[in-house]
This record gives structure tokens, sequence and C-alpha cells, in this order.
């Protein structure tokens, strides 16, 4: 706990969807050891529950807000869910993400044989997964001039990892979409109002 005191995000108001994965948790905990009042976004009424109980455990403030991070007009009753619970949004970690069998090749598949369905599907998670939920709590921070965004990128965008196709595909968009918003922000907020991007390497879950 020492060491995140240098992190001090007491009393700040973070929005993490996808926090019903296995990174969502992980970012969950950590924000809220840090101090953080968290939004648990995802669509899992039990596993948002037991995030909630969890920090709350540990002496901290959550929220379960179940929303999907493809429909805009959940997204904004999330935002309202949050702003009627805390006031305001100070932060924003777009966990939301992952891949699907029919957006994979394997090694014993021939090279074309993937959906071009499931494929469209996982760059609509990956990439407008994240494009919506900034869209859409980036205007709170907006409002006030300050805030931080963090997306979740792969180093399947940087690398070409073999597999899985549509990933990597709405990963590397991910990136292309946060340096867009990153000079965007920096022009018109100058530092106050920011976006990054982590890119983890492989979990084994």
């Amino acid at each position: 706990m020492a060491g995140l005191e240098q992190f001090s995000l007491k009393d700040r108001v973070i929005v993490i969807t996808g926090a019903t994965g296995v990174l969502g948790e992980a970012f969950s905990l950590a924000v809220a050891q840090a101090g953080a009042k968290v939004a648990i976004l995802g669509r899992n009424q039990e596993r948002a529950q037991e995030r909630v109980k969890a920090i709350q455990e540990q002496g901290g403030q959550a929220l379960a807000v179940l929303a999907d991070v493809l429909d805009e007009a959940e997204m904004e009753r999330a935002k309202e869910e949050v702003l009627k619970a805390w006031g305001t949004v100070d932060g924003l970690v777009n966990g939301a993400g992952g891949n699907m069998p029919g957006a994979t090749v394997s090694p014993d598949q021939d090279v074309f044989d993937f959906s071009v369905e499931d494929t469209r599907r996982a760059v609509d998670l990956n990439l407008f997964g994240t494009v919506i939920p900034t869209k859409v709590f980036g205007k709170v921070m907006a409002q006030k001039g300050r805030g931080v965004i963090v997306n979740i990128s792969s180093l399947a965008a940087q690398r070409p990892l073999t597999r899985v196709l549509g990933y990597a595909m709405a990963k590397t968009a991910v990136e292309s979409f946060t340096q867009w918003m990153a000079v965007e922000l920096g022009q018109r907020y100058g530092g106050a109002l920011r976006v990054n991007a982590l890119a983890p390497g492989v979990f084994l879950t």
C-alpha cells in the first residue's frame, strides 16, 4: 500500500469498463487501493457485485453498473448512474475487449479460413468498445477540462502474433485512435485531459 501512495487517486472517480474480466479485476483493485471510487462496468451482475464486495472489504468505495460498451444508449445511462452517485468522472480505463474463436486462425487451419463475421465482431468489441465509452465519459471530463483516459492495446498491435487476426487488427486500430485522441486533446486541453494506452503481453487465463 505504501508504494501506491505516490500515485494517490484519493477521492477520484474512475470508471473501468470490462471490470468483470481478469485484467479488469486487477485494474479495479489497484485503483481502489490508491484511493479511488471505482465504477465497475460490465455485463455480468454476479461478477460485478463480487468486484464491489472485494473493494469494499478493503475499505474502498465501488459501484456496480451493468452496461454494454457497444450500446451508446447504455453507456449514457451508465454515465448518469455514476454522476448520480458521485457527481463527476475523473478517469476512464477502457478494459473491455477480448477475442472470439472465429476471428482466429489455428496452425492446422487454412490461413484464409476465418470467419469475416466473427472478425468484425472482434473489431467491434475491442475498437468500438473503446471508442464509445471514450465518447460518453470523455465528454464529462472535457466539460471540466481535465481527466485521464487509459486504453488497452496489446503487443499483438506491434508484433505479428500468430492466430489472433481480428484481435490484432482491432488493437492496432485502438493504438491509432489513442494517438489521434492524444493529439486532439493535447491541442485543446494543454495536457490536462490525457489519453494513453497500455500494451500488455500474453496472460494465461
